[in-house]
């Protein structure tokens, strides 16, 4: 909320106020027209002469011609706004919940848990962007569709969690869903709200975000989905989380106990992947890395954002002017009971 003067240069008449008040005071003018060469009468009278302060109409009258001066300069108050022009990136995270992101070499919590919190520091610094959700371990789901409700969709990515489909890696399966994501997107966006099919390779991406190797049979493996996804124009990044070897693992028998497990990490085909599309292949062994990778990926995929502010003005001469009004409707009342003169 703003506020401003359209005519300040009508306060210079606040300076008549001081004329006129020492006017008032050192100005001794007649009271009444008729001169009476004696008024002993009149205070034997009860009530006839007003015992209360007459300068208190005067000062009602300089009020309101103060009112009336800050109304002749036209005060307006004005409410801000910013018009943001945006044709942001369409992105579809995949992420990976088999039951390797269980491990536990990203103290103190497992690589899911900590996925998802820099997922969710990513997802809050793009905000002119359209997000998916895609979850995948030996099936691919979208838990949430490309939207720009991000506060939603944050609210899906908290329900992920390792058990929603069977516990194997499905990355084939993740890419043609994530892409069909995408697609469909394409599809419902209004027209004129979206970048043209010219410029769709820079509008459109997967982030997919996996510590696995893909170990189920299916009729779509990851290059094939990869070679899909390059022919529609779309970006694929891939991010293999965590360390190779041996790890800590939850011990199912025994709740607070670990064991240590074999875990792999194909990074030939997720590097394939991100080659094939145009984009690039990150590994992350610790959560700094991860988080250092978002951001990376944050600022390869800035769109061009233009903006403008203004500002809109509402007219509050009235108030002040009511103000005025009122306080010389009550001088003239006063005059004209409490205060009234004779003759």
């Amino acid at each position: 909320m703003s506020f401003r003067l359209m005519h300040p240069e009508m306060l210079l008449l606040l300076l008549l106020i001081p004329v006129l008040l020492g006017g008032w005071i050192f100005l001794k003018l007649p009271l009444a027209r008729i001169r009476y060469p004696r008024i002993d009468v009149w205070k034997t009278i009860p009530g006839a002469v007003s015992k209360r302060p007459v300068w208190i109409p005067r000062i009602l009258r300089l009020t309101a011609l103060i009112f009336l001066i800050f109304s002749a300069a036209r005060p307006q108050s004005g409410e801000s706004r910013e018009v943001v022009f945006s044709e942001g990136v369409d992105i579809a995270i995949a992420l990976d919940i088999s039951g390797s992101m269980r491990a536990l070499d990203f103290q103190p919590q497992n690589r899911l848990e900590v996925a998802k919190q820099v997922i969710r520091g990513f997802i809050e610094k793009r905000e002119h962007d359209r997000i998916g959700l895609v979850l995948f371990g030996s099936e691919s789901f979208t838990l949430c569709p490309l939207t720009l409700d991000h506060d939603l969709l944050l609210e899906f990515l908290d329900q992920a969690r390792i058990g929603m489909v069977q516990e194997q890696t499905a990355i084939g399966k993740a890419i043609a869903n994530a892409v069909n994501r995408l697609r469909v997107s394409e599809t419902t966006r209004p027209a004129g709200a979206g970048p043209s099919s010219d410029t769709r390779e820079k509008s459109q991406l997967v982030i997919m975000c996996t510590d696995g190797v893909n170990n189920v049979q299916s009729k779509i493996d990851p290059i094939t989905a990869a070679k899909a996804a390059a022919a529609l124009g779309i970006k694929i990044h891939t991010i293999g989380v965590g360390t190779k070897g041996l790890v800590d693992m939850p011990d199912p028998r025994f709740p607070g106990r670990t064991v240590r497990v074999q875990v792999d990490l194909d990074e030939d085909t997720l590097r394939e992947i991100a080659d094939i599309t145009g984009g690039q292949y990150f590994h992350a062994m610790n959560p700094k890395a991860l988080i250092k990778i978002f951001e990376i990926i944050d600022r390869m995929e800035k769109m061009d954002i233009d903006s403008f502010k203004y500002t809109r003005y509402t007219e509050q001469f009235v108030w002040p002017l009511l103000a005025a009004g009122f306080l010389l409707i009550l001088e003239i009342v006063l005059r004209q009971t409490v205060y009234r003169r004779f003759p």
